[in-house]
């Protein structure tokens, strides 16, 4: 059975249990080196998207003009701040804001630029979508052959009327506002045309400024037009005034009744008069006010044509795309290291296995052998015939970490098994693909290399992964093994070391191999040849896809576990382990393979194993 073990945190926060709820500084920063590759990658590609965003993005140019909405006296000024300015002109100039606004303003610029008819203004696209919606309008399935560029934008209110049309463009790209608590207005228009931008802005205020004047000019206008009506209308009351007094002289003898009479008329006469001098000043005061109290605008700052585009800001957008791109990076990074549940260090297999790792073997690059086929003689000795240079490579390097751990292997074997003068080790990994067999077969060859007669089996009847390696077109062995036809012709020789090998099941031998008992035969063989040699390594097939180790391992003396690094899950394995337990009390220790040492050093830990494993490289030799 697996020993009970001392659960460890592999990540920063361990949910759920107060004695992990603190924060491991070590971890935190291991993980964070872990996965800092993989951020700069995604800030990178960030940046890369940036860079096509900005040659693709459609560039607008702004251009802005400045108009000063002033007063014609000062008193004006004075006594609206005194009575509280700012909640009086506040409306005045949010009302002039949207005036510039407005379409009687807009229609105007439209006319006066013969923006309308202008298909380069019309058909201009403002951003990347509108090129790619032009772009795809002018396929002749889906758009119109007369597109040149994006989609002509259309008013909503005003249906499809070019006039409307070149509007809708001018509103959507027009801002005006007021500058501070000035009395200034600020006119910008954003275009893909330089020039045409500093057209428009300066229309804008052109018109605005011309607008106003009419204004102005109809306000004097109807004011005088109204004060000429009053005047005239006092003045004939005292012209007829003075005609009645001229009448009733001409027309009676002055008495004394007629003097009081004519004293009355002169009286009504002389107001009359006052009347019309009077009126007429008040209305010659009140016109003077009204020309006061209307503004006088004027450009204080011209449109000028902009040198370089105002958007996109290349620097802001950059920046954007590398930090949005990194924090997504850094999120995936922590979704990756919270999904990190697979063997990477020693600690790691002590902790979730109660198991010693007897070595880490890294990632061979083998070689493929060319192997000539020939037909043997009558007579003539087998030999084995390597494949590839991984499966014999520790003969070509005996002072290499992978030769070292099968010696590792060898010793744990001896000091768990003093007693077997025969002892037979199977090699066995959960998964298909963790490389049991290259691990049996070099396993096999530093037995022989140290002068231990060496029997190695491939046992995976299922998918053979040994005799294709090392056995060139065979045709008989563990099938006719097991069907009661062995041969000591079988097993194939090394040509220099006491090693034999019994290939596996080829695909012509499988029915036979199903036809027969192979735990018993097995067992028998081991029975037989056992006392003719020092070692026997199985190559077995792997524990999950099949049970054929559950009915076998009561013929093993010790099993090598093989778990490929960093890619077979920790509970996966203890689960297997587990439910085997018969299998768990014969497991002899753990071989980690393909291990990337240049990775390794992202999970160690100061102290750890792992973390003096560069001051080990002067004593191997690759």
């Amino acid at each position: 059975m697996l020993r009970e073990v001392e659960k460890h945190p592999d990540s920063a926060f361990t949910f759920g249990d107060p004695q992990w709820g603190t924060i491991d500084l070590e971890t935190l920063v291991a993980a964070a080196q872990r996965q800092l590759r993989f951020v700069l990658t995604c800030a990178l590609a960030g940046l890369v998207l940036g860079l096509v965003y900005l040659w693709a993005e459609v560039p607008l140019y702004e251009s802005t003009a400045r108009i000063l909405i002033d007063k014609n006296q000062p008193s004006v000024v004075t006594k609206l701040t005194e009575s509280g300015s700012s909640a009086q002109l506040d409306p005045m100039m949010l009302s002039q804001v949207e005036l510039l606004r407005s379409d009687r303003i807009g229609l105007k610029v439209v006319d006066s630029l013969g923006l309308a008819t202008d298909r380069s203004f019309l058909s201009a696209p403002y951003s990347l979508l509108d090129s790619l919606t032009g772009w795809v309008a002018r396929w002749p399935f889906i758009g119109s052959s007369e597109a040149s560029g994006a989609p002509v934008k259309s008013s909503a209110a005003q249906g499809s009327d070019s006039r409307w049309q070149a509007f809708g463009i001018l509103a959507e790209n027009i801002t005006v506002e007021r500058v501070g608590d000035s009395y200034i207005l600020q006119v910008q228009f954003r275009s893909p045309s330089a020039e045409m931008a500093q057209k428009i802005a300066s229309k804008y205020a052109e018109i605005y400024i011309s607008d106003q004047v009419g204004a102005k000019d109809e306000s004097i206008i109807r004011a005088r037009s109204a004060l000429a009506e009053e005047l005239e209308t006092v003045r004939k009351r005292s012209v007829d005034a003075e005609l009645a007094i001229h009448r009733f002289r001409t027309d009676n003898t002055l008495t004394k009744e007629t003097l009081v009479t004519l004293r009355q008329l002169e009286l009504e006469a002389s107001s009359l008069k006052s009347q019309y001098e009077q009126v007429l000043q008040q209305y010659q005061a009140s016109l003077q006010n009204l020309s006061m109290a209307l503004t006088e605008a004027r450009t204080i700052s011209e449109a000028a044509t902009p040198s370089s585009p105002s958007s996109p800001n290349s620097s802001l957008t950059l920046a954007f795309c590398v930090v949005l791109a990194g924090m997504i990076g850094a999120g995936v990074g922590g979704i990756r290291e919270y999904r990190e549940r697979f063997f990477r260090t020693t600690a790691q297999v002590r902790d979730e296995l109660g198991l010693q790792t007897l070595g880490m073997i890294p990632l061979l690059d083998g070689k493929p052998i060319r192997r000539d086929k020939h037909d043997r003689a009558a007579g003539e000795p087998s030999f084995i015939e390597v494949g590839n240079s991984a499966f014999s490579w520790v003969e070509q390097h005996p002072r290499s970490e992978f030769a070292e751990a099968m010696r590792t292997v060898k010793v744990a074997a001896d000091v768990e098994l003093p007693r077997k003068s025969t002892k037979v080790l199977g090699i066995v990994s959960c998964l298909p693909g963790e490389g049991k067999s290259l691990v049996a077969a070099n396993l096999a060859i530093v037995l022989a290399m140290q002068r231990c007669k060496t029997l190695l089996i491939d046992a995976d009847i299922h998918n053979p992964g040994l005799s294709p390696m090392l056995a060139n077109g065979w045709e008989r062995g563990l099938a006719n093994l097991l069907a009661g036809e062995f041969n000591a012709r079988d097993l194939l020789a090394h040509q220099s070391l006491p090693l034999r090998f019994l290939p596996g099941v080829n695909q012509s031998q499988q029915k036979l191999a199903n036809t027969v008992q192979p735990i018993e035969k097995m067992g028998d063989f081991l029975l037989k040849v056992g006392p003719m040699f020092n070692y026997v390594v199985v190559d077995l097939p792997p524990l999950a896809p099949v049970a054929d180790v559950r009915s076998f391992v009561q013929h093993l003396d010790g099993l090598v576990l093989v778990v490929e690094w960093g890619v077979t899950a920790r509970t996966f394995v203890r689960e297997i382990l587990n439910n085997n337990p018969i299998l768990a009390d014969k497991c002899i220790g753990v071989l980690l393979n393909k291990v990337d040492f240049k990775r390794i050093k992202r999970y160690q830990k100061f102290g750890s194993a792992e973390f003096y494993s560069e001051r080990y490289s002067q004593y191997y030799q690759t």
